[in-house]
Parts: structure tokens; sequence; C-alpha cells
């Protein structure tokens, strides 16, 4: 065929191909286009992410985070969830009177309100949401009946929470570092394992740095405190485990067991297990220990397994601002009236409540008492973990050493006053104990300081309709005749070494100090009616720190002569968010 043939079929050809490109072009365009339009719909949604949220009911929305576009759980995910959640509650089964709350953390515009203040919000806490009596018998089990017989509908989901803003104090700044401190703690492998290591759950509550302001998705890590885990009991393998524990939760930690000894050095470890932790703690000290090699430490504290610091960024603080750096420094922090006994002048001593806090030339000289490390003079018993070693130690001192006690009592703690009643400071706690009310469940409710802050554990909230609610502790429900009232106590501080305790006598080996005087916190007051007091028995982080749920309960038939006896189990529900 002739070659001018051949241009025509080629000009096609290249037509053909032309139209195949532009095609592909305006599909890319088309498809792109649509991508638009549903990310400009999705973000939408996101910004109004709460009103679709209502609207739409069983359809989720979206709102924006700093991690980009997420789903909103609509009511009846919500609802279904909450009913699981109660559910589980210990006690709880049968007709049961249910309110739920999303609790929205705003940052307060009017300042921190002080220790022992009462922080108002300005709506009420019901807002139209009353309590929804439901039915907890799970559905495979038949339907359930109420008290007067009645049948009750199976309740699949909870009624759709209602919503309140409460302002939070903003973390402060100037806090101590966790960081200068070494703790000492005592125990067996059987006791820091029961709960699945539950007690290794609670020591991470001041040991790491789990607050509002680490960020969510981070895995937890030491805030910089150490400690020192001597376990009377344990085989090399459950060492192994138990150190592995306090790695998986982030405590900075090392676990070592008591040493047993036969023959000439046996006396020397007649002190059991507390003379073997002071001791460690000494050689860490100098640098021989395995815990934060190389790190000054300020402060080496011994605390009970039990014991439970709230806030140690505030104990830190405290410390550092009272006692100055190089001094002899042994300081005991009692909480409990219990904590004080009468020494054979008839005057108040402490030995320290399960708790104290040496500097390092105080935890020098508790090293060097011979009494001690025999496990007390003219004793035959050994120190053991469950013995009051605070007592022995004590004793020890007074029998070698001249060294004087220094007491620092927290908010809610108890100072030696005139007659037998003492007072009571005014502010948060410096220390809890787990093992004891009121604050049985004070390691749970500690968790809402994952999403509002350290300050925000404790912080007492009055709402408009009368409703006032201790975070983390308790909700309670006052007749609408109240007022906020001063507290009426009167009671001299006891500043430095002074011991003027209006009456009461105070050992002149002991110096007492507390964090606010007696007689500066509020009290609720009313006339006339009876209150209904609901108590924290869970809390859990959800939504991988980005919820904190808690579920305060009031049994039926039980409360005080001034508070309401209900007919019905009723349980709160509040879900802290952002």
């Amino acid at each position: 065929m002739a070659p001018h043939h051949r241009l025509p079929r080629m000009a096609v050809s290249y037509g053909r191909t032309r139209i195949l490109r532009l095609t592909v072009l305006a599909c890319i365009a088309c498809t792109t286009l649509v991508m638009i339009m549903q990310i400009g719909r999705a973000w939408s949604r996101g910004r109004d992410g709460h009103r679709h949220h209502l609207l739409q009911g069983a359809s989720p929305g979206w709102k924006t985070t700093e991690g980009g576009l997420v789903p909103v759980k609509s009511r009846e995910e919500l609802g279904r969830e909450m009913l699981e959640y109660v559910r589980g509650l210990p006690g709880l089964q049968g007709e049961v009177a249910v309110l739920s709350k999303r609790v929205r953390v705003v940052e307060s515009k009017e300042g921190a309100v002080g220790e022992g203040k009462i922080r108002r919000v300005g709506r009420g806490f019901l807002e139209g949401h009353g309590f929804a009596r439901v039915d907890l018998t799970p559905p495979a089990a038949g339907e359930g009946r109420s008290d007067n017989g009645e049948t009750l509908k199976q309740e699949t989901r909870l009624p759709v929470p209602g919503v309140v803003e409460v302002p939070v104090d903003v973390p402060r700044d100037d806090m101590g570092d966790p960081g200068e401190v070494l703790f000492g703690i005592a125990s067996d492998y059987e006791r820091v394992s029961r709960d699945d290591f539950g007690l290794v759950r609670d020591w991470a509550g001041f040991l790491t740095n789990h607050s509002a302001e680490r960020e969510r998705k981070e895995k937890r890590r030491s805030n910089g405190a150490g400690l020192l885990l001597v376990l009377s009991k344990a085989t090399e393998s459950e060492v192994v485990e138990v150190k592995a524990r306090l790695w998986q939760a982030g405590i900075d930690g090392t676990v070592f067991v008591v040493e047993q000894r036969e023959g000439k050095d046996s006396d020397r470890y007649k002190g059991g297990v507390y003379a073997q932790l002071f001791q460690r703690l000494l050689m860490s000290r100098f640098g021989k220990g395995e815990v934060g090699a190389g790190k000054t430490r300020r402060w080496f504290a011994v605390v009970d397994e039990k014991v439970f610091i709230p806030n140690l960024r505030k104990l830190v603080w405290e410390m550092d601002t009272r006692f100055e750096d190089g001094g002899e420094w042994f300081v005991g922090l009692p909480t409990e009236k219990e904590d004080w006994a009468d020494d054979e002048n008839g005057k108040q001593i402490t030995y320290g409540g399960g708790a104290v806090v040496m500097s390092p030339s105080a935890l020098d000289t508790v090293g060097q008492l011979m009494c001690f490390q025999a496990g007390g003079k003219g004793g035959n018993d050994e120190v053991k973990a469950d013995s009051n070693w605070g007592q022995t130690l004590y004793k020890c001192l007074e029998q070698e050493r001249y060294l004087k006690i220094q007491v620092l009592v927290g908010g809610g703690g108890y100072l030696p006053g005139e007659g037998s009643q003492g007072q009571k400071v005014s502010g948060r706690p410096l220390v809890l104990r787990t093992d004891k009310d009121p604050f049985k469940f004070s390691v749970k409710g500690h968790l809402v300081s994952n999403v509002c802050g350290e300050e925000c554990y404790l912080q007492r909230f009055l709402f408009a309709d009368s409703w006032a609610l201790i975070n983390g502790h308790s909700i309670t429900a006052y007749p609408r005749r109240i007022e906020v009232q001063m507290s009426s106590q009167k009671m001299t501080q006891q500043k430095g070494f002074q011991n003027k305790s209006g009456g009461g006598e105070v050992a002149d080996k002991i110096a007492v100090h507390s964090t606010s005087s007696v007689g500066e916190g509020q009290k609720i007051a009313w006339r006339g009616g009876k209150t209904k007091t609901w108590r924290l028995v869970s809390a859990e982080v959800r939504d991988d720190g980005k919820e904190v749920w808690q579920a305060y309960v009031n049994e039926k038939g039980i409360g005080s002569k001034e508070e309401e006896k209900s007919d019905v189990d009723s349980v709160i529900v509040l879900v802290w968010e952002f």
C-alpha cells in the first residue's frame, strides 16, 4: 500500500488516544470532586457533632479532635454501653433508679478557689433530667418485677444522659518535682499479685505521669519518682513477674527479696523486711541502687503498701517550702486520730501513720541505729511487713539518737486539740489510706485526674439546685434552703517548732505543721429536711483515656439520721470528658 494512504489511519488513531486520555482525566476530576464534597460534609458534621448526634439518633456523628475526625457514639450505643456498665456494678440487681450525666470539663475563668473552698456551678445538676427506674435483670433471665409486683419492661439501654459543665482549676506549674523522691514499700508476693496486681495499679497512680497534661496516646511513663519494693516471700520467678508488672505500669522500680542469714550474722537480720528496706534505700543514696542510677534524691519515703498519695507534686512542694535543703529532717504524715497516741507522760505522739519522709542526712542516721537493725532493743520479734515498724523506729530514735520528729498534716487530717476531740485541717489530703473509710475507693476516684488533672480530684462542686459533688468521693442532694459557711472550728496553727494546740499537748520531741489553718474551710449548712448521698463504688478509664466513668450508689434502706432512706437502690453514672 502506498505510504500516503497510512496518514489518515495515524490521524484517526491519534484522535482515539486523545479521547481516551480526556475520558480518564474527567473520571479522575469527578472522583476528586466527590471526595472533596464528602470531606466537607464530614467536617461540617464534626464541627457540630453533638447537635448532629442528638438529631440523628442511631446514626453516628463526627467530632473534630487533635487526631482528626472521629465518630461520636449514637444515643442507642451509649445507652447500651451504660446499661452494661451499671449491670456490672457490685450489689445491684432487679429494679434500680438510674441517673446518667456527661460532665464536660471547662477551664475556670475565676481562677483557683483555694484549699478547702467550694466551687459553685451556675447551673443545676439535674437540669430537667431525673431518675429512671430500670430492670437490670439480663434479658435471658426473663421479665423482671418491681417490689409491688408490676412487670417491668426489659431494658436494652439507659436513657440519654444529660450534659453538665463544670469549671476546674488549671494545673499549677510551680509545684514540686516528683523525681526528688525515692519510695520504699514492703509487701509479699501474695498481696502484690492479688486482684491481678491491683497494688501495682494503685502505686502507678502516684508514681507515673498519668494526669490530664499528658498526651492521651502516649504510653504511661514514670514521673521521675522511684520505687524500691522489698518482698518478704517470693521465688525468683515471682520476682521477675513483679518487675515486669512494674515496667508495664510505667513505674521506675526494682524488686528484691529479704535475705535470710544464719550463724554469726543472724542478729544483723533480725530487723527483717523494714531493716533491710532502709539499708537498700541507704545504698541507693550513695549510687549503689538499681533505681534511677545517678539521680540525686532530696527525699526518701517509706510508706505502707495501702498508702496512696493523690498529688505527689503538691506533697513535694509542701516539703521543699517548709524544710530547707541540707537539714536533717524526719517527717511523719499521719492522717487520722488513730495515728496519734499518748506517751508515758500523757502527751500526744505519732509514729507517722504508716508514711515517713526523710532527708538524706536523716536516712543516714536511721541507717546507723543498731536497735532498729536488731528488730528493737530488748525484743526478740522481727520487724515484719505487717508489724508497726514506725513505732519501733520511733523508740530506737529515742534510745540512740535525738532527732526531732516533724509532722505534716494535710487536708482532712487530724490535729490534736482541746480535750479528746481534736480538729480537722481544711483542704485536700496529702496522704490517703485505701484500706480505711471514708476513702476506701480513693484510688478509683483518683482516675478522674486523667481528664481534669490532679487538682480536680476531691474538688467540691455546689450546683444551683443544691446538689453537691465531691469529685471521686460522693454526691449529695441537699434540701433547698442551704448556705455555704466558714468552718466554726478554731485552733492555732502550729508553725515551725511551736506546739500550741489550744490545750492539747504534743510531745516535746514532735513539731507539728499543717498545710492550712483549721477554720479556713467552707461547709454546707441547711435548715430542715434530710440529705441523700450517693458514694463512689466504681470508676474506670475508657476511650483511650478520653473519658472516665464513675458510679455513685445509694443503697436502699441505708442512711444516717440526717439522711433520707430510699425504697430502691439508685445509681448515678458520671462520664467525664473534655
